[in-house]
C-alpha cells in the first residue's frame, strides 16, 4: 500500500474515533461526576498499568518478525499470557480479597474485580491484535477498530446513565463492553491469516530469541506507562477523587482535538521503521525527523491557543464543575504538547534495540515522579505544574537521544 494511502487511513480511523470520543464528552460530563469519573479512571489506570506486563512485553516483536508463521505463533503466545495474567489477578482477589485499588481507598465488589480482570484482558487483546496487523498490514482494520470501540462505549456508558442501572459503575461497564466487541472484530479478523499449531519447541524458540523484550523492554515499558499513570493514583490518594475526576478528563479530552495525526503517524512510523531499520537506517532518520517538525509546525500554535482559553472552553462546553479541567490544560500544556510532537517516534529506543537504555531513562524519570507527589502536597494545581515539567523535559531528552543514536547509524 503506498505511503500516503497509508496515512491516510490511519488518520481516517483515528479521526473517526476521536471525533466520537469529542461528541459524547459534552454529554458524559453532565451525567456523570468528576468524583464518578475519578473513580473509574483509577479502574483504567490499574488496567493501564497491568496490561504493560500481561504479555512481559512480547507483543512489540511481533512487528519485527519477518516470518509469518512465526508471527502469528508470536501472537498466539501474547494472547495466552495476557488472559493467564488476567485470570491470576482475579485469583488473588477471589482467595485473599485483595486489590492494588485498595491503596487508594477502592474496596472493588466481586463483579467490579471481574470487570476489572476483563478490561485487562480485553484491553491486552486489542494491542497484541493491534501490533500482529501492523505486521500484516492490515491498516483499515487498525483503522476501523479503534473507531467503533469508541462509539461502543460511548454509548453503553451514556445509555448506563439514562437507565439509572449501575450508574456508578457504568462508565467501567461501557468500556468493558466497548473493549469486548472490539477483541470480537479484530479476533475474526485474525482467523483469516495463516493457520499454524503450537509447540511448547516453538514457545521456547521464541522466547529465546526475544528474552530480551521480556527482560528489558517490558520493565521499561512498565516503568514508563507508572510515570504516566501513577500520578492519577497519587492524585487520588492526597487530593482526593475530585481532583483525580478532573485530572482524569483532562487527559481524556484536550489530547483528543490536537493527537489524531499524531496518534496515525505513530502506527505508521513503527510499522515502516520495523521493516526498515536493519537494511536502511538513513530512511528512517529522515522519516524520524520528518515527521517531528511536520507535528510541531502544525501543533504548536493551535494547542497555544486552546491551552490559553482552556478554562472558558471547558465552562461552556461541560459545565461548570469542570473548570478546574481547563485549568489543568493550561499547567501541564508542556508535558502534553511535548507528548503530542514526540509520539511518533516515542518507540524508537524499542526499535533500536536498546532495552537497557529505555529502561534507565524510565527508571529515573518515574524516581522523580515519586518524589514530586512525595514533596508537593499542599497545592494541587502547583503539584501538577512541576509534574508536567518534568515530565516535558524527559519527552525531549528521549527524543533527542533516538534522534543522536539514529544519526549514528545513518553512516
Amino acid at each position: 500500500m503506498p505511503i500516503k494511502k497509508i496515512i491516510w487511513t490511519l488518520f481516517s480511523g483515528n479521526a473517526l474515533a476521536q471525533l466520537l470520543m469529542i461528541a459524547f464528552a459534552p454529554i458524559i460530563a453532565r451525567l456523570y461526576s468528576a468524583a464518578e469519573f475519578g473513580i473509574y479512571a483509577a479502574y483504567v489506570t490499574v488496567i493501564t498499568i497491568t496490561v504493560k506486563v500481561a504479555s512481559l512485553g512480547l507483543e512489540k516483536a511481533i512487528p519485527l518478525e519477518r516470518n509469518r508463521t512465526r508471527a502469528k505463533k508470536l501472537t498466539y503466545i501474547n494472547q495466552y499470557l495476557a488472559i493467564l495474567i488476567s485470570l491470576v489477578i482475579l485469583l488473588v482477589y477471589l482467595v485473599f480479597g485483595v486489590s492494588v485499588l485498595n491503596w487508594v481507598g477502592i474496596y472493588p465488589a466481586l463483579w467490579e474485580a471481574i470487570l476489572l480482570s476483563m478490561g485487562i484482558a480485553m484491553t491486552s487483546l486489542i494491542q497484541i491484535y493491534n501490533y500482529e496487523n501492523m505486521n500484516r498490514e492490515q491498516y483499515r482494520t487498525l483503522a476501523m477498530t479503534r473507531a467503533l470501540q469508541n462509539g461502543f462505549t460511548g454509548f453503553a456508558q451514556i445509555g448506563f446513565a439514562f437507565s439509572g442501572v449501575m450508574k456508578g459503575t457504568g462508565l467501567l461497564v461501557g468500556d468493558v463492553i466497548g473493549k469486548t466487541i472490539s477483541v470480537g472484530i479484530l479476533a475474526r479478523v485474525s482467523k483469516q491469516d495463516v493457520k499454524v499449531r503450537m509447540t511448547w519447541r516453538d514457545t521456547a524458540e521464541l522466547l529465546r530469541k526475544y528474552k530480551d523484550f521480556m527482560i528489558f523492554s517490558m520493565p521499561a515499558g512498565l516503568i514508563n506507562t507508572l510515570s504516566l499513570q501513577l500520578p492519577l493514583l497519587l492524585v487520588l490518594a492526597v487530593f482526593g477523587a475530585n481532583d483525580s475526576g478532573q485530572y482524569a478528563f483532562v487527559q481524556r479530552v484536550i489530547i483528543v482535538p490536537i493527537s489524531v495525526l499524531a496518534m496515525t503517524l505513530a502506527q505508521f512510523f513503527y510499522s515502516v521503521a520495523a521493516k526498515e531499520m536493519a537494511a536502511n537506517p538513513a530512511k528512517v532518520y529522515a522519516l524520524y525527523m520528518s515527521l517531528t517538525k511536520k507535528l510541531a509546525w502544525y501543533l504548536t500554535v493551535p494547542f497555544c491557543i486552546f491551552a490559553f482559553f482552556a478554562p472558558s472552553i471547558f465552562h461552556v462546553l461541560f459545565g461548570e464543575e469542570w473548570v478546574v479541567a481547563g485549568q489543568l490544560t493550561q499547567v501541564l500544556g508542556a508535558m502534553f504538547l511535548t507528548q503530542m510532537i514526540c509520539s511518533a517516534t516515542s518507540q524508537i529506543l524499542y526499535l533500536l534495540e536498546r532495552q537497557k537504555l529505555q529502561m534507565v531513562l524510565e527508571s529515573v524519570k518515574l524516581g522523580f515522579v515519586v518524589v514530586i507527589f512525595s514533596v508537593f502536597k499542599s497545592d494541587f494545581l502547583q503539584t501538577m505544574l512541576v509534574y508536567g515539567s518534568v515530565i516535558a523535559v524527559f519527552n525531549l531528552c528521549l527524543w533527542w537521544i533516538g534522534k543522536e543514536i539514529l544519526k549514528g547509524r545513518r553512516g
